[in-house]
C-alpha cells in the first residue's frame, strides 16, 4: 500500500507583509509615545487613533496591509485579544489598592453581578427589537458586549490626568469592575452558546463545567499560582538569589503563565489572570507610585495599539452598510441604555457609598472593547454565525469612538461640577523595594 503523501498547505504571513505590519505598528507606537501626555488631556484616545490607522492601512483605503493573507482573522484576533486582556488585567489588578475589595465587597458584588445581568438583559432586548433575531442569539450577543473593557477603561481611570480629575472611589470602582466582570462574563456568554448548540444536559453542563470548574476553578488556580509565585519572588529577593527585579517583568510572566496554564487544563484563563494579579498585589511590596503606573501604562500601550490597528483592518464595512439605519440605532441605543440606567437603578442598594454624580460617571464609562472582541471570536469557533461578529464589532467601533471622545470632557466636567479636591500623589518611597523599577 502506498503511503498517502498529500500535503495540506496553510496560509502563512509572508516576510514582506510582516515587515510592513511591524513597521506600521512600531511607528505608531513611537508617535503616540511622543504625545502621550497631550493625548491624556484631549478628546482623542489611543484606541481611536490606532483603530483609525488600521482603517487607513486596510483593504478599503490604502491597501497597505491585507489581513486575509495572514489566514483566519478569528484565530489571529483570538490570540492577540487574549494577550492584550492578560496584560490589561494584570495592570488593573496592581492598580487597585490593597484592602479595596474587603472594604467595598458589597459595592463590587452589586456592580459586577447585578450590573452584568442588567446590562445583558437590556442589550438582549435592544438587539431583538431592532433586528428581530432569535432570542437566544440576541442573548448571546448581549452577553458578549456586557463586560466593561479593562483595556479601554484604563485610558479613563489611569494616569496623572485621571488622578487630578477623578476621586479614587471612581477610579478604583471602574478598575476593579472591569477586571472582575471580564472573566465573570465567560459564564454568561457560555449559557446561550450551550443552549444554541443544544448538546447534552445543557444546564447541568453549564453549572458543573462552566461555573464550578472553568470559572470557579480559574479563580482558585489563579489565586494559588499568584500566591506561590509572589511568595517565591519575595523569598528569592530576601535570600539575595536574584538581581533587582521589576514588577513589570514579573506581572508579564505571571499573567502569561496563568493564561496559558489555565487554558491547558480547560479553565477560564481570563478570570485566573485577574485573580493571580489581585493576590500578588497583596503579597508584594507594591506601594503605588507614579513611576510604576507610568511603566504599566507604557506596557498596556504596547499591546493596546496593535490590537486596535488589527481591529481597524478587519472591520466588516459592507455588512454594516447592509444594516442601514439600524446600525446607527444599535450603537446609540446600546451606549445610552445598556449601562447608565442599570447603574443608576442600583443606587438604593449601594448604601450611599457612591454619589449620584459618581454613579452617572461610572454608568456612562463602561466601554465595550477588547473583551467583547475576544468573546465574539471565541463563539465563532463553536457556531459559524457571522451576525455575532457584525453586531459585536459595530458596538465596539461605536464605543471606541464615543467613549474616546467623551472621556476627558466628562472627567473634567465631573471635576468642575463636584469641585472635589484631589489629594496630591504620594512621593515614591525612599527605600529600595521589591517592585522598584530599574530600566
Amino acid at each position: 500500500m502506498l503511503m498517502d503523501l498529500t500535503i495540506t498547505y496553510y496560509p502563512t504571513l509572508p516576510m514582506k507583509d510582516f515587515a510592513i505590519a511591524l513597521t506600521c505598528f512600531s511607528f505608531l507606537l513611537l508617535i503616540l509615545g511622543l504625545v502621550f501626555n497631550k493625548l491624556k488631556r484631549s478628546v482623542i484616545s489611543e484606541p481611536m487613533i490606532a483603530m483609525a490607522a488600521g482603517i487607513v492601512l486596510g483593504p478599503h483605503v490604502l491597501q497597505v496591509i491585507d489581513v486575509a493573507k495572514w489566514g483566519s482573522f478569528e484565530k489571529i484576533l483570538l490570540v492577540t485579544s487574549q494577550l492584550t486582556i492578560s496584560m490589561a488585567l494584570m495592570a488593573t489588578a496592581f492598580r487597585v489598592p490593597k484592602g479595596y475589595l474587603k472594604a467595598n465587597l458589597s459595592l463590587q458584588s452589586i456592580l459586577v453581578l447585578l450590573g452584568m445581568l442588567g446590562m445583558c438583559a437590556i442589550s438582549t432586548v435592544i438587539i431583538h427589537l431592532l433586528f428581530g433575531l432569535d432570542w437566544l442569539l440576541c442573548f448571546l450577543i448581549g452577553a458578549i458586549i456586557t463586560p466593561t473593557d479593562p483595556v479601554t477603561a484604563s485610558s479613563i481611570v489611569s494616569g496623572e490626568t485621571a488622578r487630578k480629575l477623578l476621586p479614587e472611589r471612581i477610579r478604583h470602582a471602574i478598575s476593579f469592575e472591569s477586571g472582575a466582570n471580564d472573566g465573570m462574563a465567560y459564564s454568561l456568554v457560555l449559557l446561550p452558546l450551550l443552549l444554541i448548540q443544544r448538546t447534552g444536559s445543557t444546564w447541568s453542563d453549564w453549572f458543573l463545567k462552566t461555573i464550578l470548574w472553568e470559572t470557579g476553578g480559574g479563580v482558585v488556580l489563579g489565586l494559588v499560582i499568584g500566591y506561590i509565585a509572589s511568595k517565591a519572588l519575595v523569598k528569592a529577593k530576601a535570600a539575595g538569589w536574584m538581581a533587582e527585579t521589576s514588577l513589570l517583568a514579573f506581572s508579564l510572566a505571571l499573567g502569561f503563565f496563568v493564561l496559558g496554564g489555565l487554558e491547558l487544563v480547560h479553565c477560564n484563563g481570563i478570570v485566573g489572570v485577574f485573580a493571580a494579579g489581585y493576590i500578588a498585589n497583596h503579597i508584594l511590596d507594591t506601594d503605588e507610585d507614579i513611576e510604576q503606573e507610568e511603566v504599566q501604562e507604557a506596557m498596556e500601550r504596547i499591546f493596546t495599539v496593535p490590537i486596535f490597528i488589527l481591529f481597524g483592518l478587519i472591520l466588516p464595512w459592507h455588512d454594516w452598510f447592509d444594516l442601514g439605519w439600524k446600525a446607527i440605532a444599535l450603537v446609540v441605543a446600546i451606549l445610552l441604555f445598556r449601562r447608565l440606567p442599570v447603574v443608576l437603578a442600583l443606587k438604593p442598594l449601594l448604601k450611599n457609598k457612591l454619589t449620584t454624580a459618581d454613579l452617572a460617571f461610572i454608568g456612562w464609562f463602561g466601554p465595550v472593547g477588547v473583551a467583547a472582541m475576544f468573546y465574539a471570536v471565541h463563539t465563532l469557533e463553536d457556531i459559524s454565525l457571522h451576525t455575532v461578529w457584525v453586531l459585536t464589532s459595530l458596538v465596539v467601533f461605536g464605543s471606541t469612538i464615543v467613549h474616546g471622545f467623551t472621556g476627558y470632557i466628562f472627567a473634567k466636567f465631573y471635576h468642575n461640577h463636584t469641585g472635589e479636591p484631589q489629594p496630591e500623589p504620594q512621593e515614591k518611597p525612599a527605600h529600595d523595594s521589591i517592585t522598584d523599577h530599574h530600566i
